[in-house]
C-alpha cells in the first residue's frame, strides 16, 4: 500500500513538473513570462530556454547577464522574462531553471494574427422572402489567426457563440430584421456590418382607428345632408294651400 502511495505521489509530482501553460500573443506584440511559482529566496542563478537552446542566463558574481536574441530583457531580481516584437519564429516552448532547479511550469507560446473584419454572405444568393431556408456564412481570411470562435446576434439581441455557418428558416427567423456576426481569437475580435435578413416578412400596416372614425363621421354627414336635401326638396314641391293645411293639422 505504501509503495502504491509513493508511486502515485511521484507520478503527480512528475505531472506538475511537466505542466505547460499556453500563451497566445499577437504577431509583433509583447509578452512577459513569470516564474511559476514565484521564489521566496533570492535568485543567484537563472537560465531561460527556448525549446532546447539557452535564451538568457545570469549567474551572480560569475556570469553577467547575457541574451541570445534581440528585443528581450531578463530581470535578475524577479526572474521575469520580457519579449517584444514577437514573430512566428519565436513561438514554441519556454522553460526556466532557477538556483539549479527546473521550474514546474513551462510556457507554450503561440504567435497569431488579429482576426479580420468579417462579412456576411447568404447562400443561395437568390435567397428571398419566398424561400423557407437559407444559410448565412461569417466570412474572412483567418489564416494565421486560429483559433477563431464565431458569434451571432439578431437585431439588438445578445451575442451567442455558434459556428461560422448559420442556418436560418422562415419559421424561426422570419420576424428577424438584421443579423451581425463576430470573429474572435485570444488576441482580438472584429464585428461585421449589419446584414438585412432576406427572409424577413414585412408586416402589413394596420389600419388606423382614427381613419375609421373619420370615415363613419363622413358617412353620417353625407346621410344627414341627403336627408336635409330631400326634406327641403319635398317642402318646396308642396302647393301653398296644402302646406298651410298640413301645418294646421300638425298644430
Amino acid at each position: 500500500m505504501e509503495k502504491v502511495l509513493v508511486l502515485s505521489l511521484l507520478v503527480a509530482a512528475s505531472l506538475r513538473a511537466a505542466s505547460t501553460e499556453e500563451k497566445f500573443i499577437k504577431e509583433g506584440g509583447s509578452l512577459t513570462l513569470e516564474l511559476r511559482p514565484a521564489l521566496s529566496v533570492p535568485i543567484t542563478i537563472i537560465q531561460w530556454k527556448f525549446k532546447d537552446s539557452i535564451l538568457a542566463e545570469w549567474i551572480e558574481g560569475v556570469l553577467p547577464l547575457t541574451h541570445n536574441r534581440e528585443h528581450i530583457k531578463l530581470d535578475e531580481v524577479s526572474g521575469r522574462l520580457a519579449m517584444e516584437k514577437m514573430t512566428k519564429a519565436h513561438q514554441g516552448v519556454y522553460s526556466v531553471e532557477v538556483n539549479s532547479n527546473v521550474q514546474q511550469v513551462t510556457y507554450n507560446v503561440v504567435v497569431i494574427k488579429d482576426v479580420p473584419k468579417p462579412s456576411i454572405w447568404v447562400f443561395p444568393l437568390t435567397c428571398s422572402v419566398e424561400m423557407n431556408q437559407c444559410t448565412l456564412k461569417c466570412e474572412g481570411d483567418t489564416t494565421g489567426a486560429e483559433p477563431v470562435t464565431y458569434s451571432w446576434k439578431t437585431d439588438d439581441g445578445e451575442w451567442k457563440e455558434s459556428r461560422r455557418d448559420m442556418n436560418i428558416t422562415q419559421e424561426v427567423h422570419g420576424h428577424v430584421k438584421t443579423f451581425t456576426c463576430m470573429m474572435k481569437n485570444p488576441v482580438s475580435e472584429e464585428v461585421s456590418d449589419i446584414f438585412k435578413n432576406t427572409l424577413h416578412k414585412k408586416e402589413e400596416p394596420k389600419p388606423s382607428p382614427v381613419g375609421w372614425i373619420f370615415a363613419v363621421i363622413f358617412v353620417i354627414l353625407v346621410l344627414v345632408a341627403v336627408g336635409v336635401g330631400i326634406w327641403a326638396w319635398k317642402k318646396k314641391k308642396l302647393p301653398c294651400g296644402e302646406a298651410k293645411r298640413r301645418r294646421r293639422v300638425s298644430s
